[in-house]
């Protein structure tokens, strides 16, 4: 008892003392805040709309009210909820609830006012969390690294500390957490003279800091501050002036760094910022973000020029190319993207052109090197993967060793990286030159085309004689054999084979005799008895039929999710098929055309057509060699054998044909089937095994014979291919009466099936003597030798009345003559405008449409009129005009096309010819 009396005077002198202290916002109240209520009530996060990370917010309160009422701790809605006589009690359920002494802290100092701080909150550098310590002779991992323009310098960065050296790696000056407020390191820069370092680094869930150091001195120059979270990115503009820095907190700050003074800040991204990239004339900066997308914003103001939403996950590193053409990003769906970056200086579009699968892992860190011409990326798993920018296809994988690597550097040689590893080291790691990285790209071997063998007919019975029918299937037989045999059984088929010399080429012809229920379907084996690879296809992106499926012969409305990620001449593979992409989506309710972009559709590498499935998957694939190494990018390699159902340019219909490249000297058997797997009497064939002779047959549709005054009409021209003949083919008119102009001679472009050119008459067009039917001559370069044929006429042409409609193309700063010669220029990736005018015959007020997705006639393949909508290049009721545009797709062929558009009166009229020129 005597023991209590004498201690209760000493508590009560005790609580005394502290209702006496006052109680200080910033040493004593904003630690509790910030431990256990900042996160959920931060200005970007405010649930109920209350902000507790600043004074201000706190008097505000929220949708219910005041949070705290100055001097009435027992009527504060905060102190309330924080000590239960309140619901709902904070913090939540799950969380850490506030001590007795902390719950006292916060209501003295409500009952004493709630009295702000004096100033700024500084910066919280030291959080309440308990020490871990390693082992003395544990070397923290590096995590960043950068090399000075001019060479004579570099840094590396681990917590705590960076480390600025020599080229020779003796060390210049070391920056501590204790001299410069430095955590973990994220990221390094030097300006470009040299001469100043950047840090981008923080705490997370506390602040971000970016400290500028003399690279010179080691003096710190300024500490940026006023970020409420950790920095992943601080980059100085390309003139030196400028300093951004981003991070968690989702805010783009801009600083001027010769002052350390903030210039702007720049909002608008949902999620945290990870990379940052000026443009080389430093007037866009482009940031990259979780909440997967690119922006695009203006230096000098600040503004917002574009979002880029193509990625579809976190944006994790963006870069441009040293020419200040492309934008380039790197996302966690394991995507490259490319978009062109246009005018700097205007609000604009920026298309994609190019998305790629190039890792099995997302890019944390890319950056090009000084020409341009390979990009390195850092991948999540630590591995570096070399990128051809001419192709944007990865071609090399670093060797890493046995430690992942952190962050890399290019050396000003362009040929070698500094690499910090995950132990802490730094290493000196090469790229080689652009040849070794090639490696993997397909390269085709030379084809030795024969010509001295003859082809020899025989009966399968004829092999067969003397054998009997236990024996082996496989039949001997000479190349330049033609065999007629029967599937005899169902299930069965017959094999053949003969010697064959690396690099001869040979075609497979297999078809159903005259009668015959057969579908041929042929494939080759080796030796023993295992296919014969011809290619080996990498997808580089992925995507599935939307819409509605595809029957075995459909060329059109190809719906592809993704698809804005294609590009015209990217071969599609699906179930086995290869095709390849002609013409783009003309709007939302339309697909890709794909090659020949009429008729029935061609396959690629011998590969047989087929019926696809609505979902079922599709990938954008590239050529491999057949046994070279490649980078693995997450995707699928598909092995493609020498085998064939149908024709892949369907002129033989149903029936089979494969060119087969040897690939080494040996033997080689010809199986020849039923692809239903049927036989019997009724399924003979004729199988051929002759030299591949690469050829054409040129055609023609005769056009409308009446040539009406002031217009033109079309002329449409054809090739067949055979044994995958591939070449431009060119056709000319010979004898075309003085009174007509036309816009041949005409060219199939490589690997085109058709062509179109126009015959046009001037209004004052004089008739001509006698029946004329201009001829037409095709020629080509087929194995370096030039063909001409003779393909026919053009029937006998008559002059004609003026039209409905004379049409005319007219630039759209000036008129010209209807029958004047001039030149739209355009560049690939780009479009330029143009107009068409129409003189009207007196009496005729009628719409007159130019057509749909083809409305543009005989331009390069890529070069199309764009953005036509659904009623397509028209030129409304009563109206003369109508305004275009003509894009050129980066795949588009250089140089000079004579070009004209169609109106669809009077039996197709055309413009006079003018000339295309499609520019780098």
């Amino acid at each position: 008892m005597r023991f209590l009396i004498f201690c209760l005077p000493s508590m009560f002198l005790v609580v005394l003392g502290r209702a006496a202290e006052k109680v200080d916002y910033v040493q004593d109240v904003v630690p509790i805040l910030r431990g256990h209520c900042v996160a959920c009530h931060t200005l970007q996060e405010a649930e109920g709309g209350l902000v507790m990370e600043s004074h201000d917010g706190l008097l505000r309160g929220g949708v219910s009210g005041p949070a705290i009422t100055p001097g009435e701790a027992n009527s504060s809605r905060m102190i309330l909820r924080v000590n239960g006589k309140a619901g709902p009690r904070m913090p939540p359920e799950g969380e850490e609830p506030l001590t007795d002494l902390q719950i006292a802290t916060l209501a003295k100092w409500v009952e004493q006012g709630a009295i702000g701080p004096d100033g700024a909150v500084p910066v919280m550098l030291d959080l309440n969390v308990p020490p871990i310590k390693t082992k003395a002779d544990v070397l923290l991992p590096l995590s960043a690294v950068a090399v000075s323009l001019p060479g004579a310098k570099t840094a590396v960065g681990r917590t705590g500390l960076v480390q600025i050296n020599d080229t020779q790696g003796k060390l210049l000056h070391e920056l501590t957490v204790q001299t410069s407020g430095i955590e973990k390191v994220n990221s390094l820069q030097f300006s470009r003279d040299g001469g100043r370092l950047v840090v981008a680094s923080g705490v997370a869930g506390a602040y971000g800091m970016a400290v500028v150091y003399s690279a010179q001195s080691g003096e710190t120059l300024h500490q940026l501050g006023g970020h409420r979270d950790v920095l992943y990115a601080a980059k100085f503009s390309p003139d030196g002036k400028t300093i951004a820095t981003a991070g968690y907190d989702r805010e783009i700050k801009l600083w001027d760094s010769r002052s350390g003074e903030l210039l702007r800040s720049m909002k608008g991204h949902n999620g945290a910022i990870y990379d940052l990239a000026f443009s080389p004339d430093g007037k866009v900066l482009i940031s990259g973000c979780a909440d997967e997308t690119v922006k695009l914003w203006r230096v000098a103001t600040g503004k917002r020029l574009n979002t880029l939403s193509q990625p579809e996950g976190e944006v994790l590193a963006v870069g441009v190319t040293a020419d200040g053409k492309n934008i380039i990003a790197a996302s966690s769906d394991n995507r490259l993207r490319v978009w062109a970056l246009n005018d700097s200086e205007q609000t604009q579009t920026n298309p994609i052109l190019v998305t790629r699968s190039v890792s099995d892992s997302p890019f944390l860190k890319l950056q090009t090197d000084a020409d341009g011409k390979r990009l390195l990326g850092l991948t999540e798993k630590g591995e570096l993967v070399v990128v051809e920018t001419s192709s944007w296809n990865a071609a090399l994988t670093l060797d890493r060793g046995a430690h992942r690597s952190t962050d890399f550097a290019f050396l000003p040689d362009g040929k070698s990286v500094l690499v910090t590893l995950s132990n802490g080291e730094l290493i000196r790691q090469s790229i080689g030159d652009l040849r070794r990285t090639e490696k993997g790209i397909s390269r085709a071997q030379t084809p030795r085309y024969l010509d001295s063998v003859k082809l020899v007919d025989v009966e399968e019975s004829e092999l067969r004689q003397g054998r009997h029918q236990d024996q082996k299937r496989t039949l001997q037989v000479q190349g330049g054999t033609v065999i007629m045999g029967t599937i005899g059984e169902r299930g069965e088929f017959d094999a053949y084979q003969w010697q064959a010399k690396q690099g001869d080429v040979w075609a497979i012809d297999a078809d159903a005799s005259d009668g015959s229920q057969m579908d041929p379907f042929v494939a080759i084996v080796d030796a023993e008895n295992h296919p014969v690879m011809r290619v080996r296809l990498q997808a580089i992106r992925d995507s599935y039929f939307t819409f509605r499926g595809k029957d075995s012969k459909q060329i059109s409305d190809f719906r592809l999710f993704n698809w804005q990620n294609m590009h015209l001449n990217d071969f599609l593979y699906a179930a086995g098929e290869v095709t390849r992409l002609w013409m783009y989506p003309r709007g939302p309710d339309s697909g890709y055309n794909v090659y020949p972009n009429e008729g029935d559709r061609w396959t690629y590498f011998g590969t047989s057509h087929t019926t696809h499935a609505l979902g079922e998957p599709a990938y954008v694939v590239r050529p491999l060699v057949g046994d070279g190494a490649h980078v693995a990018n997450g995707l699928p390699i598909f092995e493609v054998h020498y085998e064939n159902d149908d024709d892949p340019t369907r002129l033989a219909g149903k029936n089979s044909r494969l060119i087969f490249t040897v690939p080494e000297d040996g033997a080689y058997t010809v199986r020849v089937s039923d692809t239903r797997g049927d036989g019997g009497d009724g399924y003979g064939y004729r199988l051929a095994i002759r030299p591949a002779r690469p050829a054409f047959k040129a055609s023609t549709e005769k056009p409308n014979p009446e040539i009406r005054r002031g217009a033109g009409r079309e002329v449409v021209v054809r090739v067949d291919r055979f044994d995958e003949f591939d070449g431009p083919v060119t056709f000319e008119l010979q004898d075309l009466p003085k009174s007509l102009v036309s816009s041949f001679p005409v060219t199939i472009e490589r690997g085109q099936r058709y062509a179109v050119g126009t015959i046009w008459a001037a209004e004052s067009a004089e008739p001509w003597d006698g029946d004329v039917a201009p001829k037409v001559v095709a020629r080509a370069d087929v194995q370096g030798k030039m063909i001409l044929q003779q393909v026919g006429d053009l029937g006998v042409l008559k002059l004609g009345d003026q039209p409905s409609v004379v049409p005319s193309i007219q630039p759209t700063d000036r008129e010209l003559g209807f029958s004047d010669s001039w030149t739209l220029q355009v560049q690939r990736g780009k479009s330029v405008s143009a107009r068409v005018i129409v003189r009207r015959k007196e009496g005729f007020a009628g719409q007159v449409s130019f057509g749909k997705e083809n409305a543009g006639r005989n331009a390069t393949h890529g070069v199309y009129v764009d953005n036509i909508g659904l009623n397509g290049l028209l030129v409304r009721h009563g109206e003369n005009e109508r305004g275009f545009v003509l894009t050129a797709d980066p795949i588009a062929e250089l140089g000079k096309r004579p070009f004209f558009l169609r109106a669809e009166v009077d039996g197709n009229v055309t413009t006079y010819p003018i000339t295309v020129e499609v520019l780098p």
